[in-house]
């Protein structure tokens, strides 16, 4: 994969650019800036539209057209794209030097995200939500951060940054449990921290590496197959969009960075989910 050809799809120059997640109904890419407190999106015509906001937004999942919702600071949060409206649905009970970070929905339409602390203590939680109910998953966590599943649900990941780890768990998709935490990848030997990712049709797992420059694909058995070389130091974050899903999206951060790239690769990423 190091000869997919990149390139740079937005106009806007995010502080931290991350969380893409593409909107297969309207042909829709969205990602958000943290810092800079915005959730931006390309239509179908490939327009870029921003929506302000007035708290940090780290992820989204699209619910219609008209909305999607959004981990904003400590709250779970709907967001009128059109209108720029914000309705909190719930809050979190954390500390003010702790923000949500990276959040996905699964197949059956929960809302998993965790949080991070700004210290890196060892204070941040995974979350999910499942209509209005919240339920607190782990605990423990440094930086939460990229998750996803296998390909047949029986897996979940899920990256604590400054551990420079991605775990694995047993799935049970009915119930909506994690169990039997393992360390599936360390990036010891590797540049930067592990950051936001992504899962193909393959089963194989697609790792930005935030400090690294590069996205790295990963066998689910832990074994680095290949990567890309983005240009940017801090890649953030990886999606797969397209009619076909065979297109990556990637977002960036820091002075040279804060763009969102795209580049046709020759495997299918896994369908996303909407939240409901």
């Amino acid at each position: 994969m190091s000869g997919v050809n990149l390139k740079i799809v937005s106009k806007y120059k995010a502080v931290l650019g991350e969380g893409p997640t593409y909107d297969e109904e309207n042909n829709r890419i969205y990602w958000v800036d943290i810092l800079g407190k915005k959730i931006l999106y390309l239509d179908e015509n490939e327009r870029e539209n921003i929506v302000s906001l007035n708290d940090m937004v780290s992820s989204l999942c699209v619910i219609d057209s008209e909305r999607v919702i959004a981990t904003v600071k400590h709250s779970f949060s709907t967001v009128y794209v059109k209108e720029g409206k914000v309705d909190e649905i719930i809050k979190i009970n954390e500390t003010d030097d702790n923000r949500f970070n990276d959040g996905k929905c699964d197949k059956l339409g929960r809302y998993w995200a965790g949080t991070m602390n700004e210290r890196r203590e060892p204070l941040g939680s995974l979350y999910k939500l499942e209509g209005t109910k919240l339920t607190k998953i782990l605990t423990g966590l440094r930086v939460s951060n990229g998750l996803g599943w296998s390909p047949d649900w029986d897996k979940m990941y899920l990256i604590d940054s400054p551990t420079r780890k991605v775990y694995s768990f047993d799935f049970d998709i009915n119930k909506g449990d994690i169990y039997n935490r393992d360390i599936l990848i360390d990036f010891a030997n590797e540049p930067g921290n592990p950051d936001g990712m992504s899962v193909d049709e393959e089963g194989f797992l697609w790792i930005a590496h935030w400090g690294g420059g590069k996205v790295s694909r990963w066998s689910p058995t832990g074994v680095k197959v290949e990567e890309i070389r983005t240009g940017f130091r801090y890649t953030t974050s990886i999606t797969f969009g397209g009619k076909d899903l065979d297109i990556v999206y990637i977002t960036t951060a820091g002075e040279d960075g804060g763009y969102l790239l795209m580049g046709k690769v020759k495997v299918r990423g896994l369908e996303g989910f909407k939240f409901h």
